[in-house]
């Protein structure tokens, strides 16, 4: 029995595979550019899941989620101490309160600090009143600030926390 074997002649080149490595660049570089998304992108959609649920909202949806009556926006105030996004009015349980919303949690706690610093001082005689906020809004009583608003407020939103205005230096 005779083996035949094939020798390459001098004539004919063999058939090379097809080349791994371009595949595995452009494989490389594909990867790359979804990881490169996907880090710029993953703040983003990290921030959009664990955003506080009113923040950056309208004051009426606010109002909406209170199931308070009559709501009003307020005109916008471009000089006012604080920066906020929105403000309006309506009343909660026959008690008319003023509902502010913030487009950053900084801006809420700036408004926190004037209701805690500044309003015993102008306003003595809310020492003691309470008000409800949370990251991204602020409702409080427009005439008494009472702590049963404030507690129904942070209840009906299911987030946030009371608040008493401290007595200021003139009390």
């Amino acid at each position: 029995m005779a083996t035949i074997v094939d020798k390459p002649s001098s004539t004919t080149t063999p058939t090379a595979p097809a080349p791994r490595r371009g595949r595995l660049a452009l494989a490389g570089m594909a990867l790359a550019a979804v990881a490169g998304v996907a880090g710029w992108q993953a703040p983003t959609a990290i921030a959009a899941l664990t955003k506080p649920p009113y923040l950056g909202e309208n004051a009426d949806q606010v109002a909406t989620k209170l199931a308070c009556t009559g709501y009003t926006r307020s005109t916008k105030h471009d000089n006012a101490v604080y920066d906020y996004r929105d403000q309006g009015t309506c009343t909660l349980n026959g008690v008319v309160v003023t509902i502010t919303t913030f487009d950053t949690v900084a801006d809420g706690k700036t408004f926190d600090a004037v209701m805690s610093a500044v309003i015993p001082v102008l306003h003595p005689t809310w020492s003691g009143a309470s008000y409800a906020s949370g990251d991204g809004w602020n409702v409080a009583d427009t005439r008494n600030l009472t702590p049963e608003i404030a507690t129904e407020v942070v209840t009906r939103l299911g987030t946030g926390a009371t608040h008493v205005i401290p007595a200021g230096a003139s009390s």
